[in-house]
């Protein structure tokens, strides 16, 4: 059974817990969301496309896709790896999804697919080389959430996208501290915080770079 159809009722208290840092994040993804027709690959219970304004996504949770339609959000029950969209969306966003998918490249691949020719992919995650990241990691085997979770630093993320053939990246980031408890908020260009959004661009020149 699906991790987020056992715990879907404590993903949700999470954000009731973590009201700040819930809209921080919020925030920081607005810094760099496109306009036009976008979809988010692992919608989850829709905490971030409903307030983003995005009406459709893929979930493969069937409660947490539950919840993300009272939201109002249109869901299709289905895994990153099965998504097979062909230039649909001007832009995609994945937030923490990347972290739980079986296969990272052959999601960010599928994204790109997705996208119309100067599309964008948003990729929203920890990074496990800030000091939240590193305390995720060595304490994730506790955690219902992440024990199964897969981490990944800014370079990471980066080099998937590019194989993918993405190009002009952009990096915003927030959440400084060790603790959920006592962050400092702030957006910046990426150096050091935990909550990173990694957006790439679907362009020519990446599109020529891709078929090689």
């Amino acid at each position: 059974m699906n991790l987020f159809d056992l715990y879907y009722e404590d993903y949700e208290n999470w954000f009731e817990k973590y009201p700040e840092i819930y809209e921080e994040e919020l925030k920081t993804i607005k810094t760099l969301l496109p306009k036009g027709n976008g979809m988010e690959v692992g919608v989850g219970s829709g905490r971030f496309a409903a307030p983003l304004g995005i009406k459709f996504g893929i979930e493969p949770s069937k409660k947490m896709a539950e919840i993300a339609r009272k939201r109002g959000i249109e869901v299709i029950e289905m895994s990153a790896e099965e998504m097979d969209f062909e230039e649909k969306f001007d832009f995609i966003l994945m937030v923490t999804t990347i972290c739980f998918v079986k296969d990272p490249q052959k999601t960010i691949n599928n994204c790109y697919k997705a996208l119309k020719k100067d599309g964008y992919l948003l990729v929203a995650f920890v990074d496990k080389d800030s000091p939240l990241g590193k305390m995720y990691e060595k304490n994730k085997h506790r955690s219902k959430f992440y024990a199964p979770a897969t981490f990944f630093s800014k370079n990471d993320i980066i080099n998937l996208m590019k194989k993918a053939g993405f190009n002009e990246f952009e990096c915003k980031e927030n959440l400084y501290g060790e603790s959920l408890d006592n962050l400092r908020f702030e957006i910046n260009d990426c150096n050091g915080g935990a909550f990173k959004v990694i957006r790439g661009k679907k362009c020519f020149s990446a599109e020529k770079t891709s078929r090689r």
